[in-house]
């Protein structure tokens, strides 16, 4: 098809090496210990991916959960659910962290692999976040989308950081490691103690300008997840602009390449400018599909990042569904303000166009690209094609 790869571009796939750098000790001394003994009960027949893919299904059930007993993610769900919240992040995290390590006991590392398990990481980081944002009752709000906001940064920072470093950095406090315990530490207060009294706690409150103010316990970890991402926002430019320093032959080179690189977070951020201003003139379009909307819009971007970083194509600076929410914008002024159609009825409408749209577009690139990896590398993307000797 050629839509996303060009056909010259394939035979950059020979030339795939997978490099990493993990600096976390938790990993090193805790987790990495317990993987290595967890992988064991997959049978050497159960493909790589299908370990991943099976670790989402753990997520899929956490979200339907929420959306049977807290659809709005405002209301407080029986206890014993926040418990299986956190079993499932776990178990995601755990099947996340063992199918690397199971394509190398199967003898199936490859750039499939590492697509596939970005591709499922991107999915999960908006899903997950609809099953904290239940636990802590944000709602349908403007917060729910800082959260998607600051998740995604994160995520899309990493993509951008490794297509330039060739390298998947993991600091020292890292989303996949201690980001996600923390949040099954979360889960698991949530349930004992619920999320009234742990995350609605009042602090103190203040009077400014004739309104009163009320800090609670949520807020604190708002403020303590923003200082967070300026960190995680300055580490990933500081290692592109050192690896960039240490590879060009004169401080002129480095300085495009700087330049250039810095370039490719403007699509993320004038997104989420365009996220924000319709969100912001019309909250109520604040919603599922809404959400997942973003997320998708998001995965397939970071999809085509790492597509390009695998088979070295130029960084992908346009991506369509970007465009979305400025379309939905303009289709509502048209609708509301020109011809005069029930608000009411318009924005529900314009939510589920949106999600089928970024769902439709997501799901073109997913084919493609799955039909274009197989086929050139032949092998199959859920089942072992040319079985091996285990590393």
């Amino acid at each position: 098809m050629g839509i996303f790869i060009p056909h010259s571009k394939l035979e950059n796939l020979k030339a795939y090496k997978y490099q990493s750098e993990d600096r976390s000790l938790v990993t090193k001394y805790v987790l990495k210990p317990f993987w290595v003994q967890f992988v064991k009960l997959f049978p050497l027949w159960m493909a790589p991916n299908m370990v991943t893919l099976s670790g989402l299904g753990f997520i899929i059930v956490n979200v339907l959960t929420v959306l049977y007993y807290d659809p709005m993610l405002s209301v407080e769900s029986p206890r014993w659910t926040y418990f299986t919240y956190a079993l499932g992040l776990f178990l995601y995290q755990t099947f996340d962290a063992c199918d690397g390590q199971h394509a190398r006991r199967t003898g199936q590392s490859g750039p499939l692999g590492e697509l596939f398990d970005h591709c499922i990481d991107s999915l999960n980081t908006t899903l997950s976040m609809m099953v904290f944002c239940s636990a802590v009752g944000s709602g349908m709000k403007f917060m729910t989308i800082l959260s998607q906001f600051a998740l995604l940064c994160n995520f899309y920072l990493s993509t951008w950081e490794e297509y330039h470093t060739h390298t998947l950095f993991l600091s020292e406090f890292s989303g996949p490691v201690e980001g996600i315990l923390m949040i099954v530490i979360a889960f698991i207060l949530t349930g004992i103690f619920g999320p009234q009294a742990l995350w609605h706690k009042l602090l103190w409150e203040y009077s400014f300008g004739g309104s009163l103010f009320r800090i609670e316990s949520l807020h604190v970890v708002y403020a303590f997840c923003s200082v967070g991402l300026v960190f995680n926002i300055l580490s990933s430019r500081r290692n592109v602009v050192e690896h960039y320093k240490s590879t060009s032959r004169s401080s002129s080179e480095a300085k495009s390449h700087i330049d250039t690189a810095t370039r490719g977070l403007l699509p993320f951020f004038s997104y989420f400018a365009s996220v924000f201003v319709l969100a912001t003139v019309d909250p109520q379009i604040i919603s599922l599909p809404f959400i997942l909307s973003v997320g998708l819009t998001i995965a397939f971007t970071v999809g085509r990042i790492i597509v390009s970083h695998l088979t070295l194509q130029t960084f992908p600076m346009i991506n369509p569904p970007m465009l979305i929410p400025v379309l939905q914008f303009f289709i509502k002024i048209l609708l509301v303000r020109v011809l005069n159609y029930d608000r009411a009825i318009v924005l529900p409408a314009l939510n589920w166009f949106g999600f089928g749209l970024t769902l439709g577009i997501h799901g073109m690139f997913v084919t493609e690209v799955i039909y274009e990896f197989t086929s050139f590398l032949d092998i199959y993307a859920l089942s072992i094609k040319h079985p091996k000797k285990s590393a």
